[in-house]
């Protein structure tokens, strides 16, 4: 499937402020039809509708703990923060998501300009086929985002203020000159081991844990002993910016990206090529890149 749009099963996160769990299920139900279910006492869903069960849940302190910690701790308490969590859906209807985006626009959801409190993400969850789950392919993939996450991370899109909140940090520039190394063609052992060794958190903009989790559970486990870990076959891009109160991000757009780093990490001539001659970061850019780390 890598490569490969259409029918593809792809997820969607969609994380924001001021709307409430209630109302985000409102808000899909009337999109999308189905049956709302309060789950608990921060958690609904909306079951039965055309895609299967979407997942809605209400973060009180917008960390995923219940608690504000570190810097949101040294300047109060974080707001509400829901997630609206689509089943996987066909990628060639991704737009209909993108209308559920402005219908939660109308009811006042805030993106990542909205206030330094209100850290506001999107994620992508593309699904991968059995045939899929190589260490060349899955390493391939990597090495094509690692390649051009300066260009979709970089280029203005990135908020300042979103920018400030531990929400998505980058890989460590020691890992990403690991992965790039054009000699570097690891088994699924090495491959998992490093990655866990340089990222033992489920906070990077392309979260291997999900899918390392389906292949070798107990050694993620073991590393990264979260709860909210879900094994599952499919890449996690996470973004750090659904501005909602600007004309929003188009899901549909982002998936397109997405699509341009597989299909680069299918082209093993050019991408072996760009790995031979690739510029690595000036000292400044590392100083600068460690500081968020």
């Amino acid at each position: 499937m890598i490569g490969r749009g259409g029918a593809r099963p792809v997820g969607v996160e969609i994380e924001l402020g001021r709307v409430d769990s209630a109302g985000a299920a409102t808000a899909v139900h009337r999109r999308f039809g189905g049956t709302i279910r309060i789950d608990g006492p921060h958690r609904m869903s909306v079951r039965g509708t055309e895609f299967g069960n979407f997942r809605i849940e209400c973060d009180e302190a917008g960390n995923g703990t219940g608690k504000s910690t570190g810097f949101l701790a040294s300047i109060g308490s974080a707001p509400a923060r829901t997630e609206a969590a689509t089943p996987p859906m066909p990628a060639n209807r991704l737009s209909e998501i993108d209308v559920l985006v402005h219908d939660l626009g109308r009811l006042g959801a805030q993106g990542s300009r909205a206030g330094l409190l209100n850290g506001i993400g999107l994620h992508l969850n593309p699904s991968l086929a059995p045939a899929d789950l190589t260490p060349g392919a899955i390493l391939r993939v990597m090495q094509a985002y690692l390649m051009q996450s300066p260009v979709l991370h970089g280029s203005g899109d990135s908020d300042p203020t979103g920018s400030q909140l531990p929400i998505v940090d980058p890989f460590p520039v020691h890992y990403v000159d690991h992965v790039l190394d054009p000699a570097y063609a690891p088994g699924f052992e090495t491959l998992i081991a490093d990655y866990l060794l340089f990222n033992p958190t489920r906070n990077r903009p392309l979260d291997m844990l999900p899918l390392f989790s389906l292949i070798d559970r107990p050694r993620v486990s073991r590393a990264v002993p979260d709860p909210r870990i879900s094994a599952r076959p499919s890449f996690r891009w996470r973004l750090p910016n659904a501005e909602f109160e600007i004309p929003p991000r188009s899901v549909a757009g982002r998936w397109t990206q997405w699509l341009r780093i597989e299909t680069a990490s299918l082209d093993t001539d050019d991408l072996a090529a760009r790995l031979a001659h690739r510029t690595r970061p000036t000292a400044a850019e590392q100083q600068r890149l460690a500081v968020r780390n």
